[in-house]
This record gives C-alpha cells, structure tokens and sequence, in this order.
C-alpha cells in the first residue's frame, strides 16, 4: 500500500519529517519538528508562544495552522486502493496539515517567507500573538494554504481585484469561506491576502480525507503562482 501512495507524490525527502508524520505529530511535537525542518532548509527561525516565522527571499508570506480539530492525533492512516485518498478512523486533519506538507514542498524551490499558527482552530491565537510580536515581514502579499477542496480561492476583504484575477488565472474559483488567519493577519499587515484549496475534503468531520493526487496538481499549480 504504502508504494502505492508514493506513486501520487514527489519523492522529495525533508530532512527531519517524513509524510506521515505531518499527520500524526502533537501540534507540540510538529512546531519543534518544523523548526528543525526550516533550520535544515537554510532559514533562520523565530520560534514564539503561539507561531513560527522564518523569513525568506521571495517576498510572499506562506501561512498553515498547526492545529486540527480532532482531539488526538490519529493512530492508523488507511489508504484507497489506488493510493490517491488518504483518512483515519481518529480523523486525518488534513485542515490543516495538508497544508504543512505543501509548504514544506514549496519551499525547496521558491525561498518564500512562512508563518506555522498555532490553535487557528480555538480562535486564531497564533495568528493573534504574531500580530503582538512586533515582527513585520517584507512581502507583497499573503498565501494561506487552508482551503478545502481543489480549486477555491477565499479573499478576506480583499478590494485588489487585479490580485484576485492573478490568483484564478492559475485555475482557481472565487469562494467564501468562514474564519482563517488571514482574517487576523492580512489587516494587521495590510497587505492582499488568499486562501487557497489544499486538497482534503469533508473537513470537521470524522469522514475527512485527504486526495493525495490533488495535493500534487495543487503544489505546481501554487509553485507557479509562486514564481510570476
């Protein structure tokens, strides 16, 4: 089974996580864990109560949330026959490790800067404490990697619609979504900001899962967003 879900995604390596371990950490245990991953990828890393920022070249903010809803981490991950749908009988909270895997990819190629929250979940509080740390990243604009789904694209009172019609010109659809990060993030640095589908579906709920082959498509598709 497990070289049939490889067959849907890079064979990138990172340094101090492997896949499965994305899901099954403690938010405790992953914040260390991607520190030492950011270090290893040649960022110097500012890890406080609440977050990680690690500032890059490439001016764009890339943000993730640690937490999930589900009380623990899951045990088993189970897999399609056809290694593209990844679940777990504990919930496999792709919301939203899903999108801490494809930073994690994304930065092997593009330098961006990146901001791991912590209890985006409970009300936003890692957010809320980067926004108190006094730490100001020099970017364009913000990429949130949250969404479900494969094609969403969520603006939070965002009236940039030359920024909105770049986003979709890389196949994705205007959406609305409830809160997020960038709902605390993008006023307090006053900068465009989307949030953008990370491949798992049915989120909340015990029956999430997580489309590996769209976690693919949607990391090139983002490099590329990434790189223009």
């Amino acid at each position: 089974m497990r070289k049939l879900y490889e067959k849907c995604l890079s064979q990138t390596q990172f340094s101090v996580l492997n896949f499965e371990q994305i899901f099954q950490l403690s938010q405790k245990r992953l914040k260390r864990e991607l520190k030492a991953e950011l270090i290893a990828s040649g960022y110097t890393v500012q890890k406080q109560k609440g977050f990680l920022y690690a500032a890059g070249t490439l001016p764009v903010l890339l943000v993730a949330h640690l937490d999930t809803v589900h009380y623990d981490p899951p045990e088993t991950i189970c897999y399609s026959t056809d290694g593209t749908i990844m679940m777990s009988p504990q919930g496999i909270g792709g919301d939203d490790r899903a999108g801490v895997y494809m930073i994690l990819r994304l930065i092997q190629r593009v330098h961006c800067h990146v901001l791991f929250c912590e209890d985006e979940e409970t009300g936003g509080h890692g957010a809320r404490a980067f926004t108190k740390s006094g730490i100001k990243p020099d970017v364009n604009y913000i990429v949130e990697l949250d969404r479900t789904g494969s094609n969403d694209a969520v603006f939070y009172q965002c009236r940039n619609r030359q920024f909105e019609r770049h986003i979709n010109s890389f196949g994705f659809q205007t959406a609305f979504g409830s809160f997020s990060d960038i709902s605390i993030l993008a006023p307090h640095l006053n900068l465009a900001a989307v949030n953008l589908s990370t491949g798992y579906y049915h989120a909340h709920q015990p029956g999430e899962y997580v489309r590996l082959d769209k976690v693919e498509e949607l990391i090139g598709r983002v490099e590329k967003l990434l790189q223009t």
